[in-house]
């Protein structure tokens, strides 16, 4: 099997990967997930689209290159250099990583309202992790994501924290 670059008319890549899967080739693009206000949504869509518009990263032998050739969104191929396929293979597997991550953010986000104030949760990352602090609020301002403002004692003195959603889970 060879590693195939697939050009494709814009807006057209994930069609022409499930054509591609379709005729039984691994088929992959590359994912991000933008964040887009649209009409006077208080709220802003969580929005997906290729990484790299244009292209599709097929893997077919020459039968498959034949079908892929004459499908009706690709418009020209390319060959991946046996040398190369690693390096192209590991920018997918991170693309896709960094979208995973990104949706598991924008999912913790959804869930912020599920709190009510006085809950109790537990932080599981960051320098306090393991520890168990009380939540206030959501932070206003937060830039992209949403923020947490949780209640935490140190040294016998009540003290406010800002954390991401990803960093708590409620405390059982």
């Amino acid at each position: 099997m060879t590693l195939w670059i697939a050009y494709t008319a814009r807006g057209r890549e994930f069609d022409a990967q499930e054509e591609a899967e379709a005729l039984g080739l691994w088929a992959a693009v590359p994912r991000r997930v933008d964040l887009i206000r649209q009409g006077k949504r208080r709220r802003p869509d969580a929005i997906v689209s290729p990484y790299l518009d244009n292209y599709v990263f097929v893997e077919a032998d020459a039968t498959g290159w034949h079908w892929l050739k004459g499908s009706k969104h690709v418009r020209s191929l390319m060959g991946v250099p046996p040398q190369e396929v690693a390096k192209v293979q590991r920018f997918i597997d991170r693309v896709e990583a960094d979208y995973a991550h990104r949706m598991a953010q924008i999912e913790a986000g959804e869930r912020v309202s599920e709190y009510e104030p006085g809950d109790l949760l537990q932080i599981i990352t960051g320098p306090f992790a393991g520890t168990i602090a009380a939540f206030r609020r959501v932070a206003e301002g937060a830039a992209m994501f949403p923020e947490l403002v949780v209640e935490r004692e140190i040294f016998g003195r009540a003290v406010h924290m800002r954390v991401d959603p990803l960093a708590v889970k409620r405390a059982v």
